[in-house]
């Protein structure tokens, strides 16, 4: 009698994941509602044949975008890492699609192994509103000064207590961020604000977009904001910019899986 074929070993798999985030209800699993979490699971548990439990880097909200998430799960496959995608994109919708796969050591963990994160915001720039790029970028009007919001963004630079740039619903208990690197590229009617940190508070970048375009309207003057900052008031910082215009591009770790 031949030997039985034994059965593949339970491994750690990491996931880079890219979704349109318009339809969904954010990452997080939610009750009666469509998430990005969910709907990739649910992929992930037909392939396997059993329920998978899948672990996100960031729990994106509702409307926002990501070009690079990262998430790990752990099955007994026998289909090669590299194939997941291949393997896995005919059972999801159009809006959600996995880049690329591989194998991870155990103690990787797609949340708490990130040392940084990038993200951008993309403002549409333009007295009409924009059609086909609607479900992407923010749409501003009115005159701005680029002058005044580049000379601001130094003011962003480093590790400090961003408390004025977190929502009210914010539950951290810990405000103290690291912002390395902030930039705005314009782009004819767009402009882009990329942003790139240790870790982000509720709603930090919508703020931080929405403080930029504040000081560009005239509405916050660049001297003002070390003293803003240093008060950690929310209320005295720039709206909070629709989740359209937010991406999440990369996160970071010390050994990147891909």
């Amino acid at each position: 009698m031949m030997a039985s074929r034994a059965d593949p070993e339970i491994r750690r798999y990491a996931l880079l994941t890219e979704y349109d985030g318009t339809a969904f209800q954010g990452w997080q699993i939610q009750p009666r509602v469509r998430t990005v979490q969910q709907t990739l699971q649910d992929a992930l548990s037909q392939l396997t044949g059993h329920p998978v439990q899948l672990n996100g880097c960031s729990r994106t909200d509702a409307g926002v975008h990501a070009r690079g998430h990262v998430s790990h799960f752990e099955a007994a496959l026998s289909i090669p890492a590299d194939r997941l995608p291949l393997a896995l994109n005919p059972l999801l919708p159009s809006d959600l699609a996995v880049h690329a796969a591989c194998l991870v050591d155990s103690a990787f963990h797609a949340r708490f192994s990130a040392v940084g994160k990038r993200y951008t915001y993309t403002y549409w720039h333009h007295p009409v509103r924009p059609v086909i790029n609607r479900s992407s970028v923010s749409h501003i009007t009115g005159p701005l000064d680029l002058a005044a919001m580049n000379q601001s963004l130094g003011c962003f630079i480093g590790e400090r207590d961003f408390s004025a740039l977190m929502d009210q619903n914010g539950s951290t208990v810990q405000p103290i961020r690291r912002i390395d690197r902030l930039t705005l590229d314009p782009e004819g009617i767009l402009i882009r604000m990329t942003v790139e940190g240790s870790g982000f508070l509720y709603h930090m970048v919508r703020i931080l977009a929405g403080t930029l375009l504040a000081v560009g309207q005239g509405k916050i003057k660049p001297a003002q904001l070390p003293e803003l900052l240093r008060q950690g008031d929310r209320r005295q910082m720039g709206k909070t910019m629709p989740a359209s215009g937010l991406c999440l591009e990369s996160v970071f770790y010390p050994d990147h899986p891909f």
